[in-house]
């Protein structure tokens, strides 16, 4: 009777284990695979759907990070691995000369730097939901990422 107390409480404990708490905001409607992660648009997100439904549960990858999937890769990359087309690893400027008159790219691309006065700390502002920064060939601000992917020849 121990015995089978003990291999019930253990089976309790796992399965308790085993909940994953989702965050509300986290859920999306719609899944484009059952079985598979796919990313979000903006490259810092990805996908999983939660078995028997079409919800999909939305992940972060960690900063300096971006989701990939090919042949060889699906998961968080560092940036440092990625299509140099698809990220910015220039360091900031510091606020002298052009960088007081025009806002600097950052790492992230939704962020971006801003000089208020010569010899400042660059401020980081963010654009606005599903916008990237460039600053590229004439283009200068936040985009949709569908027009930043254009403008930076970055494969989705």
């Amino acid at each position: 009777m121990i015995k089978d107390t003990v291999i019930v409480a253990g089976l309790l404990a796992l399965c308790a284990a085993a909940v994953i708490y989702v965050d509300a905001q986290a859920q999306v409607e719609g899944c484009l695979y059952e079985n598979e992660l796919w990313g979000s648009e903006d490259g810092t997100k990805f996908y999983f759907c939660l078995p028997g439904t079409n919800t999909a549960i939305e992940q972060s990858c960690a900063p300096n990070t971006f989701f990939v999937k090919n042949d060889t890769v699906s998961g968080c990359i560092p940036a440092t691995s990625m299509d140099p087309n698809c990220v910015n690893l220039e360091p900031v400027g510091s606020c002298v000369g052009d960088n007081l008159n025009q806002p600097q790219p950052s790492s992230d691309p939704t962020k971006y730097y801003l000089c208020t006065s010569e010899n400042a700390t660059p401020l980081q502002l963010q654009c606005p939901d599903n916008k990237a920064f460039v600053k590229q060939d004439g283009y200068l601000g936040c985009f949709e990422w569908s027009t930043w992917r254009d403008i930076r020849d970055c494969p989705s």
